[in-house]
């Protein structure tokens, strides 16, 4: 009987932990940032190729929407390709810029730039809402995007737009 216990304790233990374990694998999954390829071809080596991925927050972040003017599918309103694949060479990057229950523009493209073989690049941001009520509150609120080369300091290009997605200075 004692040891009946111990197995069907065992059991339920079991059964209770797994729907967790499979909980945590799959929103790692769903952290995870899985570049888009967006070049023609087979799959390069990291030496030949750019990526630029976006850095994001819990509930902010920036996902590419257009690249070279082309728009890039699967784009709904709160998500898209938060990382590309793209061959070296001059490049003009759209993103839409995301604060969940705030705001969801899509910003200014980027203007055109050279992107480097074997680099990896980030798009960071700030975001500061606007004071005030809608649509005054759109005037006053800032985003500051900006393209670094991973593990370097200093910005490649950097573009500040309101909360239109329009560029201010």
């Amino acid at each position: 009987m004692k040891a009946l216990k111990t197995i069907l304790i065992a059991i339920l233990m079991i059964l209770a932990v797994t729907p967790i374990i499979a909980q945590k694998k799959d929103h790692k999954k769903k952290n995870e940032i899985t570049a888009l390829k967006l070049y023609e071809g087979p799959q390069l080596s990291a030496e030949q190729q750019v990526q630029i991925t976006t850095v994001n927050e819990k509930k902010k972040y920036a996902y590419f929407i257009e690249v070279d003017g082309k728009s890039i599918p699967g784009n709904g309103l709160m998500n898209g390709a938060k990382g590309v694949l793209l061959l070296p060479g001059e490049h003009k990057i759209q993103l839409r810029f995301v604060s969940k229950g705030q705001i969801a523009i899509p910003v200014e493209p980027f203007d055109l730039f050279s992107f480097e073989a074997g680099k990896e690049y980030l798009v960071k941001f700030e975001y500061f809402h606007g004071k005030g009520s809608y649509p005054n509150n759109l005037e006053n609120t800032s985003i500051k995007l900006w393209v670094e080369e991973k593990g370097k300091e200093g910005v490649l290009m950097e573009k500040t737009v309101n909360g239109y997605g329009i560029s201010i200075k």
